[in-house]
C-alpha cells in the first residue's frame, strides 16, 4: 500500500484554536472580565432581591406570627369571658329555677291547706246545718206537742166551763142558748185544729 500523505499543515490562527496575540488575548480577558462583572452584578442584584424578599417574608412571617399570637391571646380572653358569662348565667338560671321550684312548693302547700280548710269549713257547715235541722225538728215536735197539750187543755177548760154553765144555767132559767152555742162552736173549732 502506498504511504499516506500527510495533510497540509494549516496555519495556526485564533479562529482555529491557535494562539492569540497578547492584545487580542487581553481584549478577550477584558471582555470575559466584563461579562463576569455583568453576571456578578446580575447575581448580586438577584441575591439582594432574594435577600430583600427573604427579609420581607421573614417580616411577614414575624408579623403573621405576632398577629397569630395576638389572635390566640384575644381568643383566649374572649373564651374566658364567654366561659365566665356562661357560668354566671347558668348560676343565675339555676338560682331562678330553685326559687321558682320553692314558690311552686309553697303554692302547692297553700293550695293543699286551702283545700283542707275548704273541706273543714264545708264539713262544719254541713254539721251546723244538720244540727239546726235537728233543732228545727225538735222545736217543731215541741211546738206540735205544746199545741196538742194546749188544745187538750183548752178542751178540758171548755168542758169544765160547759159543765159549769150547765150547772149555773139550771139555776138561771135565762136564755142560755146563745152561750151554749158559742161554747159548742169553740169546742168544734178546737177539735178541728
Amino acid at each position: 500500500m502506498a504511504p499516506k500523505k500527510k495533510a497540509p499543515k494549516k496555519k495556526e490562527n485564533p479562529e482555529n484554536g491557535g494562539k492569540l496575540e497578547p492584545e487580542a488575548e487581553a481584549e478577550m480577558y477584558k471582555q470575559a472580565c466584563q461579562s463576569l462583572q455583568v453576571q456578578l452584578a446580575e447575581r448580586t442584584e438577584e441575591s439582594s432581591r432574594a435577600l430583600s424578599t427573604k427579609r420581607e417574608l421573614q417580616n411577614r412571617v414575624t408579623q403573621i406570627s405576632h398577629d397569630y399570637d395576638d389572635e390566640q391571646k384575644q381568643t383566649f380572653v374572649i373564651t374566658q369571658d364567654m366561659t365566665r358569662q356562661y357560668k354566671d348565667m347558668r348560676e343565675e338560671l339555676l338560682s331562678r329555677i330553685n326559687k321558682l321550684e320553692e314558690t311552686i312548693l309553697e303554692l302547692n302547700d297553700q293550695l293543699d291547706e286551702g283545700d283542707k280548710k275548704h273541706d273543714r269549713i264545708l264539713k262544719e257547715k254541713n254539721t251546723a246545718i244538720a244540727e239546726r235541722d235537728l233543732q228545727i225538728q225538735e222545736l217543731q215536735k215541741k211546738m206540735d206537742d205544746m199545741a196538742e197539750e194546749f188544745g187538750e187543755m183548752l178542751r178540758e177548760t171548755l168542758e169544765k166551763m160547759h159543765e159549769r154553765i150547765e150547772i149555773t144555767s139550771g139555776t138561771f132559767d135565762a136564755p142560755d142558748l146563745p152561750i151554749q152555742q158559742r161554747m159548742e162552736e169553740l169546742k168544734l173549732s178546737m177539735t178541728n185544729e
